[in-house]
C-alpha cells in the first residue's frame, strides 16, 4: 500500500505541471493553451473551471490548433463553459475535420445526422463517418456500421454493418458491441452463430449496457449460444431493470406472475409492471391492467384496470382495447370520470 505522501507528491506534481503550461499559454503557445484547457476541464492540478477552459480552447483554436478546434466545438455542442450553440459547434468541427482530426470528423457527421447546427443530411454524415473510420476511430466505425445497419445515407448492408461494428467492438466501444450482437442475432441460425452473438451481448452487458443484458437473458432463456438457465436469465434481467430498462422490468413482472426462474410472486410482479408501465411500456400497461382486473398482487380495481388498458390501447395494443371495451359497462359514472382524469394526467416518467 502506498504511503500518504505519495498522493501529496502527485498533487504537487500536477499543480506544478499546470503552472508551467499556464506560463507558456500566456506567452501565446497554442499547444500549451490547449493543454491548459484540458487541465481546467478535468480539474487536473487545479480546480475545474469550464468557462476558463473554453476561453483557452478558443485562443488555441483561433491559432489553428486542430484538437482545440474540436474541443471548442464540443463546448458549444454541449453548452460546457459557454452558452450552447450547435451552429457555432459545427463551424469549429468543420475547421478541425478539414485538418484531418478523426474525432471532429465523427462529431461533424453526428451533427449532419441529427440536423443540429445545419440542415440534416445523412449522405454527408456518412462521408464524414467514413473519413474518420478509415483512420481507425472507434466511434466513427460504430457510426458507419450503424448507418449500414439502418440503411441511412447509403444502401442497407448487414455484411458491411457487421464489418465496421466489429472493428469498433474489438476496440472496446460498448455500443458497437451491442449493435454487433443485434446484427448477428438477426441472422443467427447455427450454434456457432448464436455463440458469437452471445459473446458480444455478454461483452456489452459486462460493461453495463442494459439492452445487451436484456438480450443476453433472452438467450439464456432459450439456450441459444449459451446454456439454458432461467436463474442466469433472471440475474441479467434484474441488472438491466435496476438501470431502468423498461422491457426488462416488464419481463421480470411477467416471470414473477408465471414463476419462471423465480418463485411466483404477484405483488412483486405488480411492482415491476408498474415501473415499466410508468415508462410507457405498452405490454406492461396491458399486464398491469389485467392484475387490477383480476386482483392479482393488488386489490381489484376496475377504474385502474380501465386506465391501464386505455393507455396500452392508445399505443395500438388490440388485446388491451378489447379488455377496455369489455369492462366499460361495469364502471359507474364516477369511476369512469376518475379513470379518464387519470388517463389525461398520465405522463411517461423516465428515471434519470
Amino acid at each position: 500500500m502506498k504511503s500518504p505522501w505519495y498522493k501529496q507528491l502527485f498533487q504537487h506534481s500536477a499543480a506544478k505541471d499546470f503552472l508551467l503550461h499556464r506560463e507558456r499559454a500566456e506567452q501565446g503557445d497554442p499547444e500549451a493553451q490547449y493543454q491548459l484547457a484540458l487541465r481546467l476541464s478535468s480539474g487536473h492540478g487545479t480546480p475545474a473551471d469550464h468557462a476558463a477552459a473554453a476561453n483557452w480552447y478558443r485562443q488555441a483554436a483561433e491559432q489553428g490548433h486542430a484538437d482545440a478546434q474540436n474541443a471548442l466545438g464540443l463546448c458549444y455542442d454541449e453548452g460546457t463553459g459557454v452558452e450552447r450553440d450547435p451552429a457555432e459547434a459545427v463551424s469549429w468541427y468543420q475547421k478541425a475535420a478539414e485538418q484531418g482530426v478523426a474525432a471532429a470528423q465523427n462529431n461533424l457527421g453526428l451533427s449532419y445526422r441529427k440536423g443540429e447546427g445545419l440542415v440534416r443530411n445523412v449522405e454527408e454524415s456518412v462521408r464524414w463517418f467514413r473519413l474518420a473510420a478509415e483512420q481507425g476511430y472507434p466511434d466513427a466505425e460504430y457510426s458507419l456500421g450503424l448507418a449500414y445497419y439502418r440503411g441511412e445515407g447509403l444502401p442497407q448492408d448487414n455484411g458491411r454493418a457487421i464489418k465496421w461494428l466489429h472493428k469498433a467492438a474489438e476496440k472496446g466501444e460498448v455500443n458497437a458491441m451491442h449493435r454487433l450482437a443485434r446484427a448477428l442475432h438477426k441472422h443467427a441460425e447455427t450454434k456457432a452463430q448464436f455463440r458469437e452473438t452471445a459473446k458480444w451481448y455478454r461483452a456489452a452487458a459486462e460493461q453495463g449496457h442494459p439492452e445487451a443484458m436484456f438480450y443476453l437473458a433472452e438467450l439464456h432463456t432459450f439456450g441459444n449460444g449459451v446454456p439454458e438457465n432461467f436463474v442466469e436469465a433472471s440475474t441479467w434481467l434484474h441488472k438491466a431493470a435496476a438501470e431502468h430498462h423498461a422491457a426488462s422490468q416488464f419481463e421480470l413482472g411477467r416471470r414473477c406472475l408465471a414463476g419462471q426462474g423465480m418463485p411466483t410472486d404477484a405483488a412483486a410482479a405488480v411492482r415491476w409492471l408498474q415501473l415499466a408501465a410508468n415508462q410507457g411500456n405498452g405490454p406492461a400497461q396491458m399486464r398491469l391492467g389485467m392484475c387490477y382486473l383480476e386482483g392479482k398482487g393488488v386489490s381489484l380495481d376496475l377504474g385502474l384496470a380501465y386506465k391501464w388498458f386505455s393507455l396500452a390501447a392508445n399505443q395500438g395494443n388490440r388485446e388491451a382495447a378489447i379488455e377496455r371495451d369489455r369492462i366499460t359497462g361495469a364502471l359507474t359514472r364516477e369511476q369512469m370520470v376518475e379513470a379518464r382524469q387519470r388517463i389525461a394526467e398520465f405522463t411517461v416518467t423516465i428515471p434519470s
